[in-house]
């Protein structure tokens, strides 16, 4: 990996690559029968140390931002009453009712996934974010500040255990809420794309056919404040699905376009993605591949500065 302590023009093209790391957390309010065909334990972790390397060899950090509960290990769920006896409250339901099932089955495929963490530490050069403790939604319509206070609580008690103090953070759902709340604990946030504000099926289509559209732009900059906002994301496409038929030469020509637009405007191109994507979309693996190529041949001219999140924060915040 690249050293730290690089010094980045906030007047020059960025690129940040960020990861929503879950597992079934990301969906635990949608797991009927607790069980997702392919994804394992095992599974994931083999797909974290591709990802990983993957990274790594084009010397390109990233931001992972994990769910808290998604990495602790079985023994620290015992410990935790939180998770396996307390109802979280959301939309009238138990958000962790999923999990509770699992763990009384003691079937945690999916669940936990300790080594995924472990992995990216060990690599070195790449952020650890925080995506919430149980990726329980925080928006303040659905959860109250007492809900959000335990999930930020607990996820601080859980980051001080393991030695880290995550600066950046991404919205469960990419909703934001409790601004105050997690101004306390973080410098920067992750915003929606403006595109994923909405959630109706027009806004699913509209998101679709920005897949293809030539015009594109790269993000504005982010704003200070306290948290910071950073750049908004786009999701890499996700090759499963309908977006499946999208040829991948055109996502790559899309992102191309969005890098040149950045050198020359002096944006940002912010992507993300899910490392459990990799498990089921078609060429996942080998979109990422192209994309980071294109990346890593502009960073080498010295057209555009690669940053993490966390490094994009300190930088927006020094900034005069």
């Amino acid at each position: 990996m690249r050293s730290t302590g690089v010094r980045f023009d906030m007047s020059k093209g960025t690129f940040i690559f960020s990861l929503d790391c879950e597992g079934y957390w990301g969906m635990a309010d949608l797991i009927a029968d607790g069980s997702i065909p392919g994804w394992r334990s095992d599974a994931l972790a083999s797909t974290y140390a591709r990802l990983v390397g993957l990274f790594d060899s084009f010397e390109i950090p990233a931001t992972w931002a994990f769910v808290a509960a998604f990495v602790h290990t079985p023994d620290e769920i015992r410990a935790c009453s939180y998770l396996t006896e307390e109802s979280i409250p959301y939309r009238g339901a138990d958000w962790g009712a999923a999990f509770k099932s699992s763990w009384a089955a003691q079937d945690l495929d999916g669940w936990l996934c300790p080594e995924a963490l472990d992995l990216v530490r060990a690599s070195g050069g790449h952020e650890i974010a925080a995506h919430g403790f149980t990726h329980l939604p925080l928006d303040d319509t659905h959860t109250s500040e007492a809900a959000a206070t335990r999930e930020f609580d607990l996820l601080g008690m859980f980051w001080e255990r393991r030695g880290i103090r995550p600066r950046t953070f991404v919205f469960p759902r990419n909703q934001p809420g409790h601004l105050a709340r997690l101004g306390e604990r973080f410098e920067a946030y992750r915003p929606p794309h403006q595109l994923e504000v909405r959630r109706d099926s027009v806004a699913r289509l509209l998101r679709l056919v920005d897949e293809v559209n030539p015009f594109v732009q790269p993000a504005g900059h982010g704003k200070r404040g306290c948290p910071a906002m950073l750049p908004s994301a786009m999701l890499l496409n996700y090759r499963a699905g309908g977006r499946r038929l999208i040829p991948r030469a055109v996502t790559v020509a899309r992102i191309r376009r969005l890098l040149r637009r950045a050198i020359e405007s002096g944006e940002v191109v912010h992507l993300y993605s899910h490392p459990h994507n990799f498990l089921t979309g078609r060429g996942q693996f080998d979109l990422l591949a192209e994309v980071l190529g294109l990346v890593a041949e502009h960073a080498k001219a010295d057209e555009i500065q690669v940053m993490t999140q966390a490094e994009y924060a300190a930088r927006l915040v020094s900034a005069d």
